[in-house]
């Protein structure tokens, strides 16, 4: 389900978890307005579930669009990784531009 508000284009994005043991279904979703949107989003997600769960080598989400398209794939906790990084490069740096 993707509708055009004020010139930006939403979209609904659903962030699926796999692991050894199989898919766990994000059965709610969440509306982004774009694609940067959704990376941090992403970014911001294995962050917070990297602090809240133990995090297994092979865990990854899934992202889908409303289609059911996977729109993205990544490793959890290299997305935490990233995020830590962008996290200390705005504390040294001023910023990430």
């Amino acid at each position: 389900m993707k509708h055009q508000t004020a010139g930006t284009q939403m979209g609904i994005y659903y962030f699926h978890i796999r692991d050894e043991f199989g898919l766990i279904e994000d059965q709610d979703g969440i509306e982004l307005p774009d694609r940067v949107a959704l990376l941090m989003e992403v970014i911001q997600s294995a962050d917070e579930f990297a602090r809240e769960t133990t995090v297994q080598p092979k865990m990854r989400f899934e992202v889908t669009d409303a289609d059911g398209r996977t729109v993205l794939v990544t490793p959890v906790q290299q997305s935490a990784e990233i995020w830590d990084l962008l996290a200390s490069m705005s504390v040294t740096t001023g910023g990430v531009h």
